[in-house]
């Protein structure tokens, strides 16, 4: 008799916590914006029997991997999900999110489970033929740079396998920055080159891969104590508001300032709409959720960058993804005119943008270039 009594408590304490839960769902206020994860939030799909018989409605209520109305919405998700990361830690299962929780506070993303690079070096070998000269700088990944401080159960991480890939298989004009040992050398000696809360690189990690490109584009860097450096506290990225590891201290995100870049012109394209700023560096984004934007106001499709202080006539052309961000900058000393292309929003032809002095450089982080598909709009 107790236990039956026990067994009816508990299916009553379920049934309470589930109509609770699914009457909150309608009560609470449905909001636009996370700001934990930083993301726009699945709008409820239409409601309409076309839509019913489709399965769109069904798809739009439940979601994927990128989100659906009833679990964006779902009443104190982030509490949740952030239970699940922990619970799945303590379990020893760090990686269920896609993430590892690594020493020192590090949130590191998973290898890629799909690898496009080979392709991606193919479209990039055919687009380079009329070039006499292109640059291709693929950052490491930082579970490849730091891979002493993630789990003993990790995945490994494809980096040696493109790199020799692409050392085997690139057109004879193309240079290859291999990147690997001046990143694993600062970081063995205590280099802050990743964030611990986001997936890109540190200012200071794209120092180092700018001193790595500028060998390939025969320039002269600029000296690290040429910069005046501004630190920017409490940034949370990508990492941390996908992982669910919530607890996790912030990071520290830096603005390196140097002379030779205080006359900049900015232009910033989305369709046909551009709009012009005198800086590369936009503050208010250090006010926001997400403060990585500060670096050329984050992605965009196309990006033009005047340097009046630089005396020839010389153009850069970048085809990159958000790595390129806080490394631009440095590369737009050497310059008189930098143009970026983003193509997962730029459709328009690349060939254009080029002159007879310009450079070109492809700058993708590993696991872009390992699965963007993107680039297949080259040309």
């Amino acid at each position: 008799m107790k236990s039956k009594k026990s067994a009816i408590a508990i299916i009553a304490i379920f049934l309470a916590f589930t109509f609770t839960l699914s009457a909150l769902f309608f009560i609470i206020p449905k909001e636009d914006y996370s700001s934990s994860e930083k993301r726009y939030l699945k709008e409820l799909p239409e409601i309409s029997l076309e839509n019913f018989l489709s399965g769109g409605l069904t798809k739009g209520l439940e979601g994927d991997a990128n989100g659906g109305y009833i679990p964006d919405h779902f009443p104190f998700r982030s509490f949740f999900v952030g239970v699940n990361s922990y619970f799945n830690l303590l379990t020893g299962s760090t990686a269920d999110n896609g993430y590892y929780f690594a020493k020192d506070g590090y949130i590191v993303t998973k290898p890629p489970a799909s690898n496009r690079s080979e392709s991606n070096m193919s479209i990039i070998n055919r687009f380079s033929a009329s070039f006499d000269e292109v640059t291709l700088a693929v950052v490491p990944s930082p579970g490849y740079i730091m891979e002493d401080i993630l789990p003993l159960n990790h995945i490994a991480y494809p980096d040696d396998t493109v790199y020799g890939y692409i050392n085997e298989n690139k057109a004879p004009n193309i240079s290859s920055v291999d990147m690997r040992p001046a990143l694993s050398d600062a970081f063995t000696k205590g280099g802050e080159l990743y964030y611990h809360t986001d997936h890109h690189w540190t200012t200071e990690g794209a120092y180092l891969g700018y001193l790595e490109i500028c060998k390939s584009l025969g320039i002269t860097p600029l000296d690290k104590e040429s910069f005046t450096v501004s630190s920017y506290d409490n940034f949370y990225g990508t990492t941390y508001s996908s992982s669910g590891y919530f607890l996790t201290k912030p990071d520290t995100l830096e603005i390196w300032e140097n002379e030779a870049l205080t006359d900049i012109t900015v232009r910033i394209t989305e369709g046909t709409d551009t709009k012009e700023y005198d800086s590369m560096y936009f503050l208010s984004h250090l006010e926001e959720d997400d403060m990585y934007p500060v670096f050329l106001d984050g992605n965009h499709a196309l990006v033009e960058i005047e340097n009046k202080n630089v005396e020839n006539d010389k153009t850069l052309v970048i085809v990159k993804d958000s790595f390129a961000h806080c490394l631009t900058p440095f590369l737009s000393a050497h310059y008189s005119k930098v143009i970026m292309a983003d193509l997962r929003y730029y459709k328009d032809s690349v060939s254009t943008l080029c002159t007879e002095n310009s450079d070109l450089l492809f700058l993708y982080g590993m696991n872009n270039f390992c699965t963007d598909s993107n680039l297949a709009y080259l040309e």
